[in-house]
């Protein structure tokens, strides 16, 4: 038995290798692997859907223009946290839109920290699935809706 294993070990009675396609006396060159370089990743490449529809720039506070009341930042910057670290986790089942998190931004850049937290808030409460769904952008109770 031991002279079985040592014969199947042995690479005289292996298997044949099969016949190669290149011609002898040539040395085959492995290309150089392409090393893909990316342009750094820009923030805010996709438009938001509230400013697809208002028309873009014209005076659109989802623009990323300096703000500079201190609680604004602050409620802006814990946005962008959720956004970038806490939304990617969380399945996608936004019935709104804008987002929910777009339209705090939305809300806290046009109406301060005191108007945009009640905005926020009275959002969050119509967001289930017995409450609406469609466009709904920001705007304070005695504000008429946006035309279509």
């Amino acid at each position: 038995m031991a002279s079985a294993a040592v014969t199947a070990l042995s690479p005289a009675t292996g298997p044949a290798k099969p016949p190669s396609n290149r011609s002898t006396g040539t040395c085959h060159v492995r290309p150089k692997p392409q090393v893909l370089v990316f342009p750094p990743k820009k923030q805010n490449l996709k438009p938001t859907r509230a400013s697809a529809v208002n028309g873009g720039s014209d005076g659109d506070p989802t623009e990323d223009e300096e703000v500079k009341d201190l609680g604004v930042k602050t409620a802006l910057s814990m946005l962008r946290f959720y956004k970038r670290e806490i939304s990617p986790i969380l399945p996608k089942s936004c019935r709104y839109v804008p987002t929910c998190s777009e339209y705090s931004m939305i809300a806290y850049k046009k109406y301060g920290v005191v108007k945009g937290t009640v905005l926020t808030a009275w959002r969050l409460c119509r967001c289930n699935p017995l409450g609406g769904s469609g466009f709904d952008p920001p705007r304070w109770f005695d504000e008429s809706p946006p035309e279509k």
